[in-house]
């Protein structure tokens, strides 16, 4: 009985989030890197659209995320956190240490983010129940994509070509010519870096 309110409760915000966003209405709360404004209304914001524009050029360029990351910590360019945080916009994220400290998994987000394309992407996170808060990736064939939203950063074909690019890149094969039947799907637990098959040779005394 004590948990049928909380549960029934969960199950109306859940139908009424559903809802919403099956008619496409933004789901997310935080503004993308290289936008401005609220979850209603997205404008361009002109610096960090350039740098989401570099990123996916040099990534067609051939470079690969922890080289970009290197590219732009030289660069002394402010994370998408940074330069929130320095331009008094809201951020769900805590900032770093060193502010110009880029990694692969920022970049890679920003690869992976189909909103630069001018879409609304609903549900792609989900979680199991009321009593567990952890979000869970959602299959894509669940999403909810809604085109031409807003304005967009990056060209549809453009995004297109990156995503391609990256799927050949994660299939890298080993120097004896063969493809791990693992190639593309396991990545390090710590820093979310690809695993690659690897011949660890000892040798003999």
């Amino acid at each position: 009985f004590n948990e049928f309110y909380p549960r029934d409760t969960s199950k109306k915000i859940r139908a009424v989030f559903t809802n919403k966003g099956n008619n496409g209405q933004r789901l997310c709360t935080q503004v993308p890197y290289g936008y401005r404004g609220n979850k209603y209304n997205w404008e361009i914001d002109p610096e960090p659209a350039a740098v989401v524009r570099e990123i996916f050029s040099l990534c067609i360029a051939g470079k690969g995320p922890m080289q970009i990351a290197k590219h732009l910590t030289a660069q002394q360019i402010l994370t998408p956190t940074a330069y929130k945080l320095e331009h008094g916009f809201s951020t769900a994220n805590k900032p770093r240490e060193n502010p110009y400290a880029w990694d692969n998994r920022l970049v890679v987000k920003i690869l992976e983010r189909m909103e630069y394309t001018g879409c609304t992407v609903n549900f792609k996170t989900y979680s199991k129940s009321y009593k567990n808060k952890k979000r869970l990736e959602n299959d894509r064939e669940n999403w909810a994509i809604f085109k031409d939203v807003h304005e967009p950063i990056i060209e549809r074909a453009v995004f297109e070509q990156v995503q391609q690019k990256r799927g050949k890149m994660r299939k890298r094969q080993a120097k004896d010519g063969e493809r791990s039947m693992f190639s593309g799907l396991l990545v390090c637990a710590d820093c979310g870096s690809n695993l690659h098959f690897h011949f660890n040779q000892i040798g003999r005394a």
